[in-house]
């Protein structure tokens, strides 16, 4: 038993002792028996029901026992059936107390070996009874599957269910309509085949067996276990089995009322099942509050039992402030309370001051959290955004309320007689190391007749209690209210949100309303409770965030919002009273894990609430300095994103050309003065050096997104020349991908950055092997083609973790999912089931997302719901959207990929008055593959949907079908691709610009300038000129090279000038040079800036000539980075090419006059490349095509041999044409 409960248990032991002769008999244990309802339950304590047979197999038709070949023993005797019977609970599940039951210590204990083959089976009876079904009968349970095997994630045991026998000789498991809260059959195989019993975890069954057997009588109670192979052993336990009936649910439900705010946090790192925190509030509010079961936790406050006290009960420990959704990032800026009825001065012990409660004594909902704890007391909160109201009703003489902190780091003033204290907090996320101070008012509404700080536990700055007589009036309500601007705002800020007669009714009230309009955007007719259940906890939790940041200094009539400046350099020092930070006007919003929320949360938003969506954005760009900017840090890729998802969207209220300015400044300066980093600047090796492979590709997925806004602001902007330059050099960029996905590395390490063996191993490198959604068709090449992309997704989805890899808890997860390697822990995992998108073969995307849906989203009414972290909200995204039938997978872009939908019927309320309605009425667990989609009535035949065609509203209607259809496989069905879809199988898959200044060539410049610095690839050098006016030549040393791009970078120093005016020129023969592209009046806007420039029509030459004609300053010229883009591996190409041809020769598959023929093609396509004619290099290879699938070709030849040759040659025409 743990050392921290001894003080308590002694002195509970002692009070009991005393009292036990006086207590009055209701108040002692009462044993749960049948009762007169016909309504059963058992926890298998010593006062409940036990097993009227121990061990036992049920006789079935002709007194045949229901058991085949599974054994066990029992006192040394073997039995030929499974063992059940009462025993201490499961040693060792994870995020749950040792030794215990779902409740209480015990709980029914199951196990055997399977002696026989994979159908084995037994069934042993548990109870005698006699139970009347009726209509609102059922059946629940919990059960803990634990592996005997050496995987100890192993599904073996979780092939069990509880069974009923009826009186009329039938059970349970024989009708086919009986299904869990999920859908399951209830036999024991159906329940293990669905993966739904997560193995060394408790797991919930409802059964509403009144809906299927409905007058029939249940006689005994059994379990059921059914092997899914030979040659196992199983174990595990079952506990609180109850059979009751419910009475009539059918009451009207609006949306708030199905949310859990408790899901998710029956959850620990070992076995993430969302990570997350219970947050009282309204929608974006400034701030939350929680029940805290462990106080002195900044990240996991709220642990659902893996905290129980010795009698397996949750205890809370305070009501405490919040501003993290998740464990992911810690808690700061905290503000705790907790009633007490103690007669003296209270403990300042959080453990001594936790209150035991009951699960069924908890109401938990976003608008208000209530619980009555076992001793009597009541505690009840609600919340506003800036505010929070507690109501406390005590049952004895006194009542105090306990004031704390989660550590020493800030100030509380007590102001006892006039029934108020503030303070500050100056706790910092360990993680971020944000958070301003934060000041707190709060008042309580009762007389205070005794108060003090509390000290002995190092919190004594900020620990403390206030006395109130409760003899009479048992209630105290306390208001508190938090500012980042002052202790005067945060009065000011109670009184425009709690103030005058204010109670907590009205702020429950408030906040309810606030969430019904959030959640009411989608609805869902026909949807059963535990679905809904799940859905909308999953919308709750993706509008908690981001947090309004401002605060209103007017009035109600005459609002005046201000915030103080999140990061910026503070003007003053803090005081006790008043922040120092500089206050600035506006509406500012913080908190988005953008590199989670990026991929479903903040497309969801896009969709659901676009003008919200324009707000929010507008108000996180407020945020200033090293730390507060979201496109400066770790996460900036991915906010940089979301903002142009948003603008390609066409987001309303966004200030398109000042966001477009800051996501250029992100997208093209390497960062301060002397950070080398290689993220702008292109590289054979980008990623490799400073990155994560992770990073580098979703600076890659960025580049994309930037590129394709920057093209549809040219489109509006057709004079402006550099948006254009900018389009194509980041789309060009967002192909380098392929110098990061090298096919031979990642099947060594492809976890790490590629070259650097020093990183720690951070995520699976599996869904980082198809992280490139903006090239679908370029990463099937890059493993073979698209069959053999399919190929490795499959190889992912269905191969599970090794003995070695379940040791990380990456692993485990995905080994708890039994989805191959498939886990949400990372960024890139959301999108990687929809990536078979791009091989033609949609329905195993369909397939794949069902089983995530039906796996990884169960247990929620036991605090799970997930299976991974819900860090940023990105798993209850992809619960949206993958219910809707579409993802967006391309961000940037106006696509969304379709997938199935999850629900037979959904409707998204769109703004404006649109409703986009979802039918899928032949949809269920069976019929999960798409035969056919129809919008509006018309076929739908690509697996792609516009979002202004989606935004308009209308019906999207899916036929569903058992089987795998034909139905967006062809290759003009599949999403848009950087690299066209006619290379499929190309061994010449490279689509990468490269810095050709690095192949075998020589730069000169005049007065014996050093000009290395120009091409070193790092922004904080620079090469200076003493001259405004110079040349600086590029030769090169064998093939002469195609020039598509050149850039130039700002110099790091803010003394120097940059090349204001300029021309680009080549030559063959050094004499005479061709002008290829003129600059004049240009400027870059920051430091380290990287500018692209693109030449129109460009040709091969053996040199190059940058003639600079002027500068922009007095200052020296200088010169970052000088690079050449263009394409390598044209020349390897055609020997490629000539090899596969003879290949195909040796195979018999080509004739030799036909390989006469195309060789010749190919030659002169080769020799028109080094000669610099590349329209004719272009024609000589159309001919190729053309003889490969002409009618004289050889009809015996195999398709794939066609594909193969062609493919490689439609390569090079499309290096050579673009």
């Amino acid at each position: 038993m743990s050392e921290k409960y001894t003080t308590k248990i002694f002195t509970g032991l002692l009070c009991l002792v005393l009292i036990l002769p006086f207590v009055p008999q209701p108040l002692m244990p009462k044993a749960h028996a049948r009762s007169a309802s016909g309504d059963f339950f058992t926890s298998f304590e010593q006062w409940d029901p036990v097993p009227d047979w121990k061990s036992s197999a049920e006789a079935g038709s002709g007194g045949k026992k229901l058991s085949s070949g599974i054994t066990s023993s029992s006192g040394g005797h073997k039995l030929n059936t499974m063992r059940t019977v009462a025993a201490p609970g499961p040693v060792n599940l994870y995020a749950s107390p040792k030794q215990a039951g779902w409740t209480g210590k015990r709980a029914l204990s199951y196990s055997g070996t399977v002696s026989g083959n994979s159908d084995s089976y037994a069934v042993n009876r548990l109870f005698r009874v006699k139970i009347p079904v009726h209509k609102d009968t059922r059946l629940s349970y919990y059960v803990a599957p634990v592996s005997r095997e050496k995987n100890k994630m192993s599904p073996v045991s979780g092939y069990v269910a509880v069974d009923l026998a009826f009186s009329d000789g039938t059970y349970l498991h024989q009708i086919s309509r009986a299904v869990d809260q999920d859908g399951i059959r209830m036999t024991a195989s159906a329940q293990g085949a669905s993966r739904t019993l997560k193995t060394g975890q408790w797991n919930y069954k409802d059964v509403d067996i009144g809906k299927v057997a409905k007058g029939k009588t249940i006689t005994r109670i059994l379990l059921a276990y059914h092997a899914p192979k030979a040659d196992v052993s199983f174990s595990g336990a079952v506990d609180d089995i109850r059979i009751e009936n419910t009475g009539d649910q059918s009451s009207d439900k609006e949306p708030v009322d199905y949310v859990n705010i408790l899901r998710g946090t029956q959850s620990n790192p070992a076995a993430p099942e969302g990570e997350t925190v219970p947050l009282v509030g309204v929608p974006n509010g400034f701030s939350y509050w929680s029940p805290a079961i462990n106080s002195s936790s900044a990240s996991h406050f709220y642990p659902y039992r893996e905290n129980n006290n010795p009698d397996n009960l949750p205890e809370i420990q305070s009501f405490s402030l919040g501003h993290s959704p998740n464990s992911r990032t810690s808690d700061r800026q905290s503000f705790q309370v907790m009633p007490s009825g103690f007669h003296g001065t209270p403990s300042a012990s959080r453990l001594n001051r936790g209150l035991a409660f009951h699960r069924e004594d908890e109401d938990a909902a976003p608008d208000h959290y209530r619980v009555t704890f076992t001793n009597g007391l009541k505690a009840e909160m609600a919340a506003d955004s800036h505010s929070a109201i507690f109501h406390f009703t005590f049952n004895g003489r006194d009542g105090n309320l306990i004031f704390d902190h989660l550590t020493n780091d800030g100030k509380l003033t007590l102001n006892a007689r006039d029934g108020t204290l503030e303070g500050f907090s100056d706790d910092r996320s360990s993680d971020t190391d944000q958070g301003r101070r934060l000041y707190f008012y709060a008042t309580v509404d009762r007389p205070v007749i005794d108060w003090s700080k509390l000290s002995g536990e190092n919190r004594d700055h900020m620990t403390a209690f206030y006395k109130f007589d409760t003899s009479k009036n048992k209630s105290v309500t306390l208001k508190v209210a938090v500012s980042l601007i002052s202790i005067d705002q945060a009065k000011k800020n109670l009184e425009l949100e709690l103030g005058g007669k204010t109670r907590f009714a009205d702020v429950s009230k408030r906040a309810r309303s606030a969430w019904n309009r959030r959640l009411s955007k989608v609805s869902l007719p026909g949807a059963g409770d535990a679905q809904k259940t799940t859905f909308y906890s999953s919308l709750y939790r993706l509008y908690l965030y981001p947090n309004a940041g401002y605060e209103n200094t007017g009035s109600k009539k005459k609002p005046d919002d201000r915030y103080a400046a999140p990061e910026e350099a503070t003007h003053a020092e803090n005081s006790a009273v008043k922040t120092g930070a500089p206050i600035h006007k506006g509406r500012n919003y913080v908190n988005s894990d953008f590199a989670f929320s990026a991929q479903t949360a903040w497309p969801a938003y896009i969709l659901l609430e676009p003008e919200l969506t324009g707000r929010l954005i507008n108000g996180m760009l407020l945020n200033k300095g090293a730390s507060g900017d979201i496109l400066n840090g770790p996460s900036a890729a991915y906010a940089a994103l979301a903002l142009a998802d948003a603008a390609a969207k066409d987001v309303p209220g966004l200030h398109t050309d000042q966001l477009y300015k800051r996501l250029a400044r992100y997208a093209s300066v390497s960062g301060p003065v002397g950070q080398q980093t290689d993220r702008v600047i292109l590289q054979s090796d980008a990623g490799k050096k400073n990155e994560a492979l992770d990073d580098a590709l979703a600076a890659k997925i960025s580049d994309f997104a930037m590129g394709n806004l920057a093209e549809k602001l040219a489109a509006d902007q057709p004079s402006n020349r550099a948006l254009m330059d900018d389009s194509r050099y980041f789309l060009k960029r967002s192909a380098d991908y392929v110098h990061l996905l090298d096919p031979s590395a990642m099947k060594k390490d492809p976890g790490r950055s590629a070259d650097d063996v020093s990183l720690p191993y951070i995520h699976d490198p599996g869904h980082q092997a198809f992280n490139v959604p903006q090239d679908g068709q370029g990463l099937a090449n890059l493993y073979g083609g698209r069959k053999a992309l399919q190929e490795k997704l499959d190889d992912f989805f269905t191969t599970s973790p090794d003995e070695e890899a379940l040791k990380k808890p990456e692993a485990t997860l995905a080994a708890a999912g039994q989805l191959g390697r498939f886990v949400f822990d990372t960024p890139a995992s959301a999108g990687t089931p929809y990536m078979y998108a791009f091989t033609g073969s949609p329905w195993k995307t369909q397939a794949a997302v069902r089983k995530i849906m039906n796996r990884f989203y169960t247990g929620e009414s036991i605090g799970g719901g997930f299976l991974g972290k819900d860090t940023g909200a990105m798993l209850s995204g992809f619960y949206l959207f993958s219910a809707a039938g579409f993802f967006p997978l391309q961000k940037g872009t106006d696509n969304y990929v379709l997938g199935a939908p999850y629900f037979k019927h959904m409707i998204l309320h769109l703004p404006g008055g649109r409703d986009l309605v979802i039918n899928a009425p032949k949809l269920s667990n069976k019929n999960k593959y798409v035969q056919a989609v129809r919008f509006n009535g018309a076929a739908i035949e690509q697996t792609s949907l516009s979002h202004d065609l989606l935004k308009s509203g209308g019906i999207l209607t899916f036929d569903m079908g058992s089987a795998p259809s034909d139905w967006g496989s062809s290759a003009g069905d599949l999403p848009d691709s950087l690299t066209p879809l006619s290379t499929d199988d190309s061994s010449i898959y490279s689509a990468a610009l490269t810095d050709l200044t690095g192949q075998k060539a020589e730069i000169t410049a005049p007065d014996a300038t050093d000009v290395r610095h120009l091409t070193d690839n790092l922004s904080g050098t620079a090469a200076t000129f003493p001259d405004p006016v110079v040349s600086v030549d590029v030769q090169f040393r064998s093939l002469s090279n195609r020039v598509k791009m050149y850039t130039l970078t700002s110099s790091a120093s803010g003394r120097s000038s940059d090349p204001k005016s300029w021309r680009l020129l080549g030559s063959n023969d050094g004499v005479h040079w061709d002008t290829l592209d003129t600059r004049s009046d240009e400027s870059f806007a920051w430091r380290s800036m990287t500018r692209a420039f693109t030449i129109k029509n460009p040709k091969s030459y053996a040199s190059y000539r940058l003639e600079i004609s002027s500068k922009s300053g007095k200052g020296p010229l200088a010169v970052g980075e000088y690079q050449l883009l263009g394409y390598t591996g044209i020349d390897s190409g055609f020997d490629v090419m000539r090899h596969s041809l003879m290949k195909q020769f040796e195979k018999d598959s080509l004739s030799e006059s036909e390989t006469a023929s195309l060789s010749y093609a190919l030659n002169q396509a080769q020799q028109a490349f080094k000669s610099g004619n590349l329209s004719a290099s272009v024609y000589y290879l159309q001919t190729y095509v053309q003889m490969i699938h002409s009618d004289s070709f050889n009809t015996d030849a195999p398709d794939q041999a066609r594909k193969q040759l062609s493919a490689d040659a439609h390569a090079i025409v499309n290096l050579l044409s673009d």
